[in-house]
């Protein structure tokens, strides 16, 4: 009888046991409320395109194409104001054949222009040595904004001589031809070239206004004078003087 109160014992405490071990341990729940984190929103750069400029369109995988504004090159050079001279020509202290040369210019060579005579018949220009001189070929070829560049006065050149007059004396005993040549101050003049028959035959200071010439016999002669100054000659007049015999 013990016995089996001994065994009832053992397995009331076995079926204790038991259920200690299988019991669930409790659960802690918790709850959170998540908000799902927006995308984010893709940034396109913007471009302003200006008038004449180029447009390229770019992208890669998985993004969206954006637009990027090139810029036109800007030019580096400005057109410059030129002249070419259509054959060899001599450049003068002004604008006109009266003026003395200065240089001698090569066709086919542009030059810069600095000036004009007004008429655009006569050019100053800039030549090697920081030189200038007129130019005045009517076969010349321009380029660039020469009707913009400044009109300049001319270098005043001396008037003309004026009364120019002759006297002569024939001795066929001498076997001798004296002139003697007389004229008025020509205004602005530094001197007076004196010629025969085209020829130089004396250079005098402003101061005379009178020349002696021993000149040949049996020669019909023309006489001229021109006033010069340091920037040219004035025209010349004419005398003549019939041969002597």
């Amino acid at each position: 009888m013990i016995f089996y109160k001994l065994i009832g014992i053992g397995l009331a405490a076995a079926f204790i046991l038991t259920s200690c071990n299988f019991a669930s341990a409790p659960v802690a729940t918790a709850s959170a409320t998540a908000t799902p984190m927006a995308s984010p929103t893709p940034l396109v750069p913007t471009a302003t395109v200006s008038a004449g400029s180029s447009v390229t369109e770019t992208s890669t995988p998985g993004s969206t194409a954006t637009q990027v504004a090139t810029e036109p090159a800007t030019p580096t050079t400005s057109l410059t104001a030129q002249v070419n001279p259509g054959m060899n020509a001599y450049c003068r202290k002004g604008p006109g054949t009266d003026y003395f040369s200065i240089t001698y210019l090569q066709a086919g060579n542009f030059y810069k222009v600095i000036g004009q005579n007004g008429l655009e018949t006569w050019w100053l220009i800039q030549v090697p040595g920081n030189v200038t001189c007129w130019m005045g070929d009517p076969t010349s070829v321009t380029q660039g904004p020469v009707d913009t560049v400044p009109i300049l006065m001319a270098p005043p050149l001396p008037s003309s001589a004026s009364s120019f007059e002759n006297t002569s004396h024939c001795d066929p005993v001498l076997n001798t031809m004296t002139v003697w040549l007389t004229w008025t101050a020509a205004q602005g003049a530094t001197g007076y070239n004196i010629y025969r028959n085209g020829s130089l035959i004396a250079k005098l200071e402003a101061k005379h206004l009178a020349y002696t010439d021993n000149a040949p016999r049996g020669v019909n002669m023309k006489y001229q004078i021109e006033a010069f100054n340091d920037y040219g000659v004035s025209s010349r007049q004419t005398t003549r003087v019939s041969a002597c015999v």
